[in-house]
């Protein structure tokens, strides 16, 4: 007769090397993979970022409304923390979220453009945003600053120096994986894509894989030169249904598809999903949003 004793260790192990199992079958499913996450964040902009080694980060937030929502997709992927929060210029579309997702959220670092405030005649939206995001942990960037998340780098190309144009002011920020890119252009404008194409020693560097086009496609960002030297597979356009600005431009729209890129818009599609292992590039989700529900 065999001992209960014996029993129980066994079973223990058993527990214990089917857990352990979990436990890698967990890890190997997420590998080395990073994903970027274009979401529909209305009129604005907001991309979630998780990097193979499960370090997360947010560029922009949505707006005063939208915020809610992003913050809300943001937990239905069990996120609690937020390693890097970059917010790319504060327009309300882009910086609104904040003041939910600064309080919802724990965020180990906080980045803007260190944009002056001083001068809004609006000035209590901007005094709030100021108080509560540009304290502890907070760091203005510039062209040549460079963050590293394990092997997913970061590097902010725009703007050298702050103007009196909000939009032009605006991050743009290049994310590198391995062989793969993302170029995030925030608003910036035609002025900034010159000045980045008469960079001698940015042409190569503005290759990418993969666009969000600058100022939600409006009229006065995305030129044929800039969208040629680019060269992206594929481009995103965060913007909402019946923008009041008329965005996106039509002739933008017809600009990227006459260049044969696959475009995306988020109303329409919905959150926007890449995959890449740092070697290939896949888009894992861009489902309309009527066939989501």
């Amino acid at each position: 007769m065999k001992k209960p004793g014996v029993t129980v260790m066994k079973m223990r192990k058993i527990a214990i090397g089917i857990l352990l199992f979990l436990a890698l079958l967990r890890a190997d499913a997420y590998g080395d993979i990073l994903r970027v996450f274009f979401l529909n964040a209305g009129e604005g902009d907001a991309i979630y970022i998780e990097t193979p080694d499960r370090q997360r980060i947010l560029i922009d937030a949505g707006n005063l409304i939208t915020g809610y929502r992003v913050t809300m997709s943001l937990k239905s992927r069990g996120v609690n923390t937020i390693d890097a929060l970059i917010i790319t210029h504060p327009h309300p579309d882009h910086m609104g979220g904040v003041f939910y997702v600064v309080q919802e959220f724990d965020v180990k670092s906080h980045y803007d453009n260190g944009q002056s405030l001083s001068v809004r005649c609006d000035g209590d939206l901007y005094r709030w945003y100021a108080d509560l995001f540009r304290r502890e942990s907070y760091k203005a960037l510039s062209a040549g600053d460079v963050l590293h998340f394990g092997k997913v780098i970061i590097r902010i190309l725009s703007p050298e120096r702050l103007g009196s144009n909000w939009n032009e002011n605006s991050l743009v920020i290049k994310i590198i994986y391995g062989k793969i890119s993302f170029l995030l252009m925030g608003d910036a404008t035609r002025v900034i894509e010159n000045i980045l194409l008469n960079k001698s020693s940015s042409m190569n560097g503005l290759k990418s894989d993969v666009l969000k086009v600058g100022h939600h496609g409006a009229g006065d960002a995305t030129s044929e030169k800039f969208l040629r030297v680019v060269s992206p597979e594929y481009a995103i356009v965060s913007v909402n249904k019946g923008n009041i600005r008329g965005y996106p431009s039509a002739e933008v729209l017809k600009r990227i598809n006459d260049n044969g890129i696959r475009v995306f818009l988020t109303y329409r599609d919905a959150d926007v999903v890449f995959e890449s292992d740092g070697k290939t590039l896949s888009v894992v989700s861009a489902i309309p949003e009527k066939k989501k529900r």
